[in-house]
C-alpha cells in the first residue's frame, strides 16, 4: 500500500487541512491481508490514525498494545461501509482530483462508499477499481 499526506494552511480559510490519499494494487499474493473493500478501509483509518494520534495519548489511563492489536481494534469497531450514488462520487470527484494532483483520482470505480459516516467536516471515502483500492480522506484541524 502507498499513501500521500498532503497538509496545506492556504488550501482551507477556516484551518489547516490534511488530505490522505491511499492506493492499494489488488495483489495476486496469497500474504496480502487486503482483499476487500472493507480490509482496506480499515487499513486506511489505521495508518491515518497511528501516523496522527499514537504519541498523543501517553498518559496513566491510555492501555499500551502492540500496533497489531491496535489495528485489530479498528477493523471490529469498522461501521458498514454506505455507498455513494455516481452523482455522489462525481461530485467528490470533481472537488478532489485538483487538490490532490499530480497524483491521478480513478475515474470509473466497481464499489464507491463512504467508510464511515462522515463527523464534521471530514470526508472519508473509498472505492474499488479493476486494479486497485482508492481512497480520500480529508479533514481540517478547524
Amino acid at each position: 500500500m502507498k499513501y500521500f499526506v498532503i497538509e496545506d494552511d492556504e488550501l482551507s480559510s477556516c484551518g489547516e487541512e490534511t488530505i490522505y490519499v491511499f492506493e492499494h494494487s489488488k495483489g495476486k499474493n496469497s500474504y496480502d491481508t487486503i482483499k476487500t473493500l472493507e480490509d482496506f478501509a480499515a487499513t486506511c483509518q489505521f495508518i491515518e490514525r497511528r501516523n496522527t494520534h499514537w504519541f498523543w495519548y501517553k498518559g496513566k489511563h491510555v492501555k499500551d498494545m502492540p500496533i497489531w492489536e491496535f489495528e485489530q481494534k479498528f477493523r471490529a469497531e469498522q461501521e458498514e461501509l454506505k455507498t455513494i450514488s455516481q452523482e455522489e462520487f462525481t461530485e467528490l470527484r470533481n472537488r478532489y482530483a485538483p487538490l490532490i494532483k499530480p497524483i491521478e483520482f480513478p475515474i470509473k470505480g466497481i464499489r464507491i462508499a463512504h467508510a464511515y459516516e462522515p463527523e464534521w467536516n471530514d470526508e472519508f471515502f473509498v472505492m474499488e477499481t479493476e486494479e486497485s483500492y482508492f481512497s480520500v480522506y480529508w479533514f481540517t484541524t478547524a
